[in-house]
């Protein structure tokens, strides 16, 4: 009150100013454009009530006292400038003294509005038009009540059809049921809409000025019951199958109650009450109403959010749960703790602002608050519509899955990386509507810009770089897989060599993209590829070996010298190959030791497992016996060989017989070859030495084998010495 009353005093010091010194600045200054405005009637009326009032008619006395005995206001001085609270207490101080005026001036007006109510005839015209008022509300409530019982049953069809689908489609058909709702909805409100503007115009009233009365109630009843409809939709107490969010019936239902309210009382008193005070009383009348909205709806907005702090808070925690890693679980779990209390500070900033600036500031923090709401729900819904699109294990056809076995797994691998981009994509986008929704940042301007659509070209020319090239790997990865899972499997060597080429497209592929990706964003690759030149020279020269086996081992390749399974001889070395890769073979020998032989070691690769093969062998017979029948007994060994099936699947051709190849010191050498499988040689050869030995025996045919001759020599007429054979005790011949 002692505020208010130094408020008085100083605009009755004002007032008591002469008309020209108080209405008009002096000559020589110049005009000022904070000059407080002049005082108004009613300003004139609350001093005088002031005046009037004994306690503060003594108020001001004191003050006038204390302001008497106080330094001279007009010594110069050096003032401090005011703090940031200290010009929060002013303003909160103007308004104070400004509402207090102001309900003066509104009391004033009611007392004189009640006498003008006493008069009869002002009574009833109220009474009709408060009349008309309520009629036209119950026939728009009347006609949406009736729609809705229509709306229902559709809604229980939709959400059976809803409840029907897969997992993977549900929220698709809940997002294409509610739009078929809201849909529905607005071509009610509008039939609505326009048969009230019907009945208002025709039947209830013609005085203009009762028309604008029943339109402000006809269009708040419009409006209102837009956002709770479009309130409804989001989150769908009543049916489960239609619900976008994971939430509870009940706690659906306990929001929607209170946002109601909230839009009712608030919607009714802002686009109705109030402009028909400001027109009918006065403007001080409206502040007031304005005002008890506004505390109306903190009070009531406060205990809600405090109410179901806990209930949300669990919800959230629920969402958490399912990002028990990464940024999101931990904002979630955050947000799980904090969201009442910037719930709260939303709310009171969105009171001291309507306090305050209602005039500007708080109809853009409603709309922005709104296009909010709608933006995020928007993003949610295609974020969640996307997921379950995409967050799921690709399950490809058996006969595909037999082709190409990597295929599926590489898939289910790259997925999640899709979605992750897309909701970044999505976040980002968010993000910029709402900067824009709030004036800190003119999306369409900055967009426009040369610089970022430049940046923007340049980003999205990296993505599709990057995306051909995975969708290029792929491609090829699937059609070496497919070569290599093919029903008739392709050789050791073709294997070996497919598997190079795959890792070496995919290196070349990583390569190529993230070159022309930096060339994209404005780096200078030419240093890059120059360095790499350098690189590649150095370690070209620092692992000559290793270069040497990779080169060669690729040539061997591509030649198909060397499979896995075959019998060779590398670097001195004879055994099968158990092991080919890029740069070595490993080789068994027969005695089972293991062996690696690098490629650079390689200069001569004999393999016995290439078409054919022969059993060569040459057979000696003695001296005295015959070659022809040393031949047939050869012929007939071969013969008898080709009466055994399972030899005989291996001998591909006759056998050749190319006669006497040598004399020999003790044994005249007939050769033999047998054209057999390849690597069947061996075996062949085993079974057919087994033969001769078996038919030579049986034609009594001499293989010659090594025997010691005792020579005694003879004289000139050919007679040899005696031989003197002494029997020694306990010989054979003594006993």
């Amino acid at each position: 009150m002692r505020i208010l009353f130094r408020w008085f005093l100083i605009a009755c010091l004002g007032l008591s100013l002469p008309v020209g010194a108080a209405g008009n600045p002096p000559p020589s200054a110049p005009p000022s454009s904070g000059t407080a405005p002049a005082p108004s009637a009613a300003d004139y009326q609350a001093l005088a009530k002031l005046l009037e009032n004994p306690e503060s008619r003594a108020v001001i006395v004191q003050e006038l006292r204390r302001l008497g005995t106080a330094p001279d206001a007009a010594t110069p001085a050096a003032q401090p400038s005011p703090s940031l609270s200290s010009q929060l207490a002013q303003e909160s101080t103007e308004a104070l003294q400004k509402a207090w005026v102001e309900a003066e001036a509104t009391l004033q007006h009611l007392h004189d509005g009640w006498h003008e109510l006493s008069q009869p005839e002002v009574g009833l015209t109220l009474i009709a038009q408060a009349g008309q008022l309520l009629a036209l509300i119950g026939i728009a409530y009347s006609l949406w009540f009736i729609a809705g019982l229509f709306v229902r049953r559709i809604a229980q069809r939709l959400d059976a059809w809803a409840g029907q689908a897969e997992c993977r489609q549900h929220l698709l058909r809940a997002a294409l049921a509610l739009l078929g709702l809201g849909s529905l909805g607005l071509l009610i409100l509008a039939a609505i809409n326009a048969l009230g503007t019907l009945v208002i115009s025709r039947l209830l009233t013609e005085e203009p000025l009762q028309l604008w009365r029943l339109a402000l109630v006809l269009n708040a009843f419009v409006l209102l019951e837009l956002l709770r409809m479009v309130l409804r939709l989001i989150l769908m107490p009543s049916y489960a199958g239609l619900r976008l969010f994971v939430t509870d019936g009940m706690q659906a239902a306990f929001w929607v109650r209170r946002f109601s309210v909230l839009i009712l009382v608030l919607g009714y008193g802002v686009l109705v009450v109030v402009p028909i005070l400001r027109l009918n009383v006065d403007l001080a009348a409206a502040q007031i109403v304005v005002w008890l909205l506004a505390i109306f709806g903190l009070l009531y907005s406060s205990a809600t959010i405090l109410s179901q702090r806990r209930a949300l808070r669990a919800s959230i925690r629920r969402w958490a749960d399912r990002h028990p890693s990464g940024v999101i679980g931990w904002l979630l779990r955050v947000l799980a703790h904090a969201w009442h209390y910037l719930a709260l500070a939303y709310v009171g900033m969105v009171f001291l602002v309507g306090m305050t600036r209602p005039g500007d500031a708080l109809p853009f923090i409603v709309r922005a608050s709104g296009l909010t709401i709608l933006a995020i729900a928007v993003a949610l819904l295609v974020s969640a519509l996307l997921t379950q699109w995409l967050d799921r294990v690709i399950q490809l056809p058996d006969h595909h899955r037999k082709r190409l076995p990597s295929l599926e797994p590489r898939l289910n691998a790259y997925l999640p990386w899709l979605l992750r981009l897309i909701r970044g994509l999505i976040l980002l986008g968010t993000v910029g509507v709402l900067l824009s929704i709030w004036h800190v940042l003119d999306m369409t301007t900055w967009l426009g810009s040369a610089k970022v659509q430049g940046w923007m070209g340049s980003v999205l020319a990296v993505l599709i770089i990057l995306g051909g090239a995975l969708l290029l790997w792929l491609v090829v990865a699937s059609a070496i897989e497919a070569k290599l899972n093919s029903e008739h499997l392709p050789s050791t060597r073709v294997q070996t060599l497919l598997s190079l080429f795959r890792n070496a497209a995919g290196v070349s592929l990583l390569i190529i993209a993230v070159m022309m990706s930096l060339s994209q964003l404005g780096v200078n690759i030419g240093p890059l590829l120059a360095g790499a030149g350098v690189i590649g020279l150095a370690v070209g020269f620092g692992a000559q070996k290793l270069v040497q086996d990779v080169i060669t081992g690729i040539f061997i390749q591509l030649e198909n010298a060397i499979n896995t399974g075959d019998v060779i001889s590398v670097g001195g070395i004879t055994g099968t190959a158990e092991r080919l890769s890029i740069r070595s073979v490993g080789l068994r020998d027969a005695f089972g030791t293991y062996h690696i032989v690098p490629f650079s070691a390689v200069s001569v690769v004999s393999n016995f497992m290439r078409e054919f093969a022969f059993h060569k062998a040459e057979y000696g017979i003695a001296y005295r016996e015959s070659i022809d029948e040393a031949i047939a007994a050869l012929q007939s060994a071969f013969d008898e060989l080709m009466t055994d099936a399972e030899l005989r699947a291996k001998v591909l051709e006759p056998i050749s017989i190319p006669g006497v190849t040598d004399l020999a010191a003790s044994s005249v050498n007939i050769r033999v070859q047998i054209k057999t499988r390849p690597g069947e040689q061996w075996a062949v050869g085993r079974a057919y030495n087994r033969l001769v030995k078996k038919h030579f025996d049986a034609a009594g045919i001499e293989i010659p084998y090594p025997h010691t001759t005792v020579y005694f020599g003879e004289d000139k007429s050919g007679h040899a010495p005696p031989l003197r054979v002494q029997n020694l005790p306990g010989s054979d011949a003594e006993r």
